[in-house]
């Protein structure tokens, strides 16, 4: 015990007592931390579920809404409903079949189209029993027992269906027999009928594709999905309609048998419920539970360690200092260094002390002498601090206005800028310091940047701000061939903490001044021009001027924007955007032009000199440099024969004919638009952009199949189709015979040839 109580009073001790004290405090603050998220947690995982039902179920309801119009196209087409009069009044080789290919033709672009997630689309001719589908026509028989046939939904169930008196009617999902690539798969068929109508429209949807791009794939929930009068129309996962709860008005998530039902009611009709089991719920909170436990478990270890290191390293070298003073036959030996600077110097100083104190005891035994006096003198080091102007007016509480000069050097007539800026800012600072100091003693000026002059007024010397502004204004007018001022006055500030925010007001307001020539007073926001960009009609006649080397015509397009801008009152900032978007467009036509790359950078040197630009004069200088010589480049290219916009198309095509290439995407990668994109190739070419890249797929597809062993399947996705059936029936229009029936023809001929 005495032990015990000798030690509690140790520095030791005491340290790692307030440091248990710490980690103690902490442990209990993160416990209760951790019970209100475990507690929220749960609530949080069961509102998450219903958040995901609901969402399934709102795009679900947009899916079938877009269904019912794709339907309710397809049952209104014109061609359709000519073909069934056809059908109706004329004798059967009367009857002009090419209304039903093209029927079928705009089916299977919608049909193809992933959106819709549609395993095909028929319409039933019930009085003729005739039905047409992507893939053909046939019998309904045949259609409905062989093509798509399933035990649920035969061939007689559609002879005799009568429908209801809704037009669209959902029916529940069943498994089908696919005749075409012998598979099976869940489809729902989603039927549209008009009462008294001759033919519907039966979109059957692959549903489990559907469900699961809507819902996502997991092993441990459900869905299913319930028409208005509770009919199970679909299930995804291990629900079926004899475990589904009973909800009562307004009740969206029950607990039944060991799992959560959370229900969301479509505005469709259709009811949308997701199982999740209790167990899925419970294994995150395990889980986490677990892993924040062990977390914390070694976070408290740690501390315990961390604790006890440094409070023996903190309490090592108070133990060599005690050491010290305790045993004065050690004090004439230095002690190691410890870890603790402050500790070391106490100990190097006592052991001074000591040294000092047994020197004096030896002079005096030694001598005998008597001390009389003993001082110590000092003298004070006089530190001189200048507190700048500056800082003293921060410390005043008082309001102010801040005056920001922002300097812009026009170009001389060689459209380099002039000599000695700095030395022009320096001498205008003083100027304006003078002018300032002499009728505001108490405003003070300085520069804030290379290019820019800072003036702050307090708020009872800003009564004839507008006065003194008006003759700097003037006074700078005078070098107006030199240089531009925009002068941004601020609102009143009322603490010198608002600085930055005054600073970065009057900064706004110089981006907003116009493109004068001369200087000009900002005091607040004005009203800019929406756009400030090249119009499509004004683009489209720059980048043909630019191919056709007109420097003339470009420099035309370009001044009138200018100019329109200038009449707008544009801004200075938005000139510069301007300025920057057309230069890039120049510069990106002459890449694709395959202009060379050395020339290119001559040109962008031109470009960044825009951005020393401060007035119009300026612009319409640098453009018709960078216009001349672009066009100079352009006109040089023609003069080869070549065309550089053809030349770039070819290029990307062949190179590129087994990605998924469309006109969009090359006038998105040519800057220009897809209808001039279009009309120029087939005017320069005499063939589209669809027979180009058709042309070069079924080449390329020749030469596989009769140099390589590749499959069908490898040719079809390596020449850019991924849809076999769509390469087959694209490869047989073109040369007239299958892939197969060519790769056979090829090799028959290569044995006849080696005979």
């Amino acid at each position: 015990m005495n032990w015990i109580k000798h030690k509690s009073r140790s520095v030791f001790f005491k340290i790692f007592l307030s440091f248990l004290a710490i980690i103690v405090l902490f442990g209990l603050f993160y416990m209760v931390i951790f019970q209100l998220f475990k507690t929220s947690l749960q609530k949080e995982i069961i509102d998450t579920s219903q958040q995901a039902v609901h969402d399934t179920a709102e795009r679900f309801n947009n899916q079938f809404s877009r269904l019912q119009v794709l339907m309710f196209d397809i049952y209104n087409q014109s061609e359709l409903i000519g073909f069934n009069n056809q059908l109706r009044h004329q004798a059967g080789n009367e009857v002009n079949y090419l209304k039903a290919r093209d029927v079928m033709m705009q089916m299977r672009s919608d049909i193809y189209n992933p959106l819709f997630f549609l395993e095909d689309t028929l319409i039933y001719l019930r009085e003729f029993d005739f039905v047409l589908s992507k893939s053909g026509s046939g019998d309904a028989s045949y259609m409905f027992n062989r093509s798509y046939s399933s035990p649920m939904y035969p061939y007689s169930f559609w002879s005799s269906y009568e429908g209801h008196q809704e037009s669209f009617m959902l029916l529940p999902a069943a498994t089908y027999r696919i005749n075409n690539d012998l598979s099976d798969k869940t489809l729902m068929p989603f039927v549209y009928k008009q009462p008294d109508s001759p033919y519907e429209v039966i979109a059957l949807i692959d549903i489990d594709k559907a469900a699961q791009s809507f819902f996502g794939e997991s092993d441990d929930r459900a869905l299913a999905i319930l028409n208005a009068e509770g009919q199970v129309l679909y299930t995804l996962g291990f629900m079926n309609q004899h475990q589904l709860p009973t909800f009562e008005a307004g009740q969206k998530a029950v607990l039944k048998d060991g799992t959560y039902y959370f229900a969301e009611f479509g505005s469709d009709g259709l009811t949308y419920v997701s199982a999740v089991p209790y167990s899925h719920v419970s294994s995150q909170l395990s889980r986490l539970t677990g892993g924040l436990l062990l977390i914390f478990c070694l976070s408290l270890g740690v501390a315990l360690a961390a604790s006890y290191f440094f409070s023996r390293r903190l309490h090592k070298p108070v133990k060599q200092i005690l050491t010290t003073v305790l045993n004065r036959a050690n004090s004439s030996t230095m002690p190691e260094p410890g870890s603790v600077t402050e500790y070391d110097l106490i100990q190097n100083r006592i052991q001074e002390l000591f040294r000092e104190k047994e020197e004096i005891r030896d002079r005096m035994n030694k001598h005998k002498s008597v001390l009389t006096s003993y001082s110590y003198i000092s003298q004070l080091k006089s530190i001189n601090t200048d507190i700048s102007e500056w800082e003293d007016f921060l410390s005043d509480d008082g309001s102010f206005i801040v005056v920001l000069y922002h300097i812009r050097f026009r170009m001389n007539p060689v459209y380099e800028l002039p000599l000695q800026t700095d030395q022009a800012v320096r001498h205008m600072l003083e100027h304006i310091h003078l002018i300032t100091a002499e009728r505001y003693p108490g405003s003070h000026t300085f520069q804030i940047e290379k290019n820019e002059i800072i003036s702050i007024f307090k708020r009872e010397e800003a009564a004839k701000l507008e006065e003194l502004l008006l003759e700097i204004k003037g006074m700078l007018n005078e070098e107006k061939e030199l240089f531009l001022v925009t002068i941004a006055v601020s609102s009143q500030v009322s603490h010198s903490s608002e600085f930055n925010q005054a600073y970065h007001q009057v900064k706004g307001l110089t981006a907003q001044a116009q493109l004068l020539e001369e200087s000009q007073i900002m005091t607040k926001q004005r009203v800019l021009p929406t756009t400030v960009n090249l119009s499509p009609s004004q683009e489209k006649g720059l980048l043909d001027a630019l191919q056709s080397g007109s420097d003339s015509r470009s420099l035309q397009i370009i001044d009138q924007a200018l100019e329109a801008m200038q009449r707008k009152e544009a801004g200075i900032a938005q000139f510069c955007f301007f300025a920057d978007s057309v230069a890039s467009k120049i510069l990106s036509y002459m890449e694709m032009a395959q202009i060379d790359k050395s020339s290119v950078q001559s040109l962008k040197q031109w470009s960044a000199r825009l951005a020393e630009c401060h007035c119009l004069t300026d612009y319409q200088g640098v453009f018709r440099q960078l216009v001349e010589a672009s066009c100079a480049l352009i006109r040089k290219k023609k003069d080869t024969g070549e065309e550089p916009l053809i030349a770039m198309f070819m290029n990307i095509i062949h190179n590129q004919y087994a990605d998924d290439l469309s006109l969009d995407y090359l006038s998105a990668k040519l800057n220009l638009s897809s209808a001039y994109l279009s009309v120029y190739i087939k005017e320069k070419t005499g063939l589209n952009f669809s027979e180009h890249l058709l042309g070069i797929r079924m080449n390329k597809a020749k030469e596989l199949l009769a140099c390589t062993d590749l499959t069908v399947n490898e040719i079809s996705q390596r020449v850019g189709y991924l849809n076999i059936t769509s390469f087959n029936r694209t490869f047989k229009k073109a040369t007239g015979m299958t892939p197969g029936a060519y790769r056979r023809q090829h090799v028959v001929q290569t044995h006849a040839s080696g005979s």
